[in-house]
């Protein structure tokens, strides 16, 4: 038996990892709100990229954790016996921890939440260090450790190349966004133990990419080891590129590439794009 390893639907994690270690993945909420006033509520996996971004273009999203019921189903689903481990996006963007302790409390299991402090990619960064360490058999408090020590070393850095889905979503007021648009603003901003930053507004995608290269050379540790994951939306192209463009300084011992889901979407639009990676001191 192994310790099992449950996670939000924030985090980024290719389907095909999620399968193969054992991941318990627990959809977030979305809310389509029409025009006349109708709501109709989903999971996050009912629902494809392309279909927010044409709701977006009539309507709007709000989105939300999933229910404690939701967790807890996970939870009994995970475990094995030996206990679980619970990962899930930064508090600072979601509830989704404080459903996951309260289905913990529920459950009557051994269970230990971890917030990532990130999301996307990054959380899922976490969640498959955690994964890894269950399947080497290791219990529920160093499997917690490594999550814990993992989000404590985990940089997320992103740009969003459009700024209307900002400003649709009152996270920009209009004429922000009017002037961002004509000099192409790309804000650039850094995820990383539950707290995001700006770094810069880029007028180019390679400015953009200049910014989120800087920060992970900066970061980095002197014979340490390069987990790193490149992060699209709709076009995967300039995440890419700049997971080649690290790779060439920094080979990486782990690297997949993950799409923003939808629920981030919702609030960004398709342009976000970028990197996260965190640095494994050799032992």
């Amino acid at each position: 038996m192994t310790v099992g390893v449950v996670a939000d639907s924030a985090a980024s994690i290719p389907l095909d990892k999620a399968s193969s270690l054992g991941v318990v993945v627990v959809p977030m909420q979305l809310s389509l709100v029409y025009p006349d006033g109708r709501e109709s509520e989903m999971r996050e996996d009912q629902i494809s990229i392309e279909e927010v971004l044409a709701h977006l273009e009539t309507g709007r999203i709000k989105t939300s954790a999933p229910p404690p019921g939701a967790f807890l189903e996970a939870i009994e689903q995970a475990d094995q016996g030996d206990g679980v481990v619970v990962c899930t996006v930064t508090e600072r963007v979601s509830s989704s921890i404080r459903s996951a302790k309260v289905a913990s409390g529920l459950s009557g299991r051994l269970v230990e939440v971890v917030d990532t402090g990130s999301a996307a990619g990054g959380e899922a960064l976490v969640v498959l260090a955690a994964a890894k360490a269950a399947k080497e058999g290791l219990g529920v408090a160093e499997v917690t450790e490594t999550a814990s020590s993992v989000a404590g070393r985990l940089r997320l850095v992103a740009a969003v190349s459009s700024l209307d889905y900002l400003q649709r979503g009152g996270r920009l007021p209009p004429l922000a966004a009017s002037i961002g648009r004509l000099i192409g603003a790309q804000p650039v901003f850094e995820l990383s133990q539950g707290r995001i930053r700006p770094l810069t507004i880029a007028t180019s995608h390679e400015r953009a990419q200049s910014t989120i290269l800087g920060r992970l050379r900066r970061s980095a540790t002197p014979n340490a080891r390069l987990h790193l994951a490149a992060l699209g939306a709709v076009d995967h192209d300039l995440a890419r590129r700049t997971a080649e463009a690290a790779a060439l300084e920094f080979p990486p011992v782990e690297y997949f590439e993950a799409s923003f889901t939808p629920v981030m979407i919702a609030h960004t639009g398709p342009g976000v794009w970028g990197l996260a990676w965190w640095w494994e001191e050799e032992q």
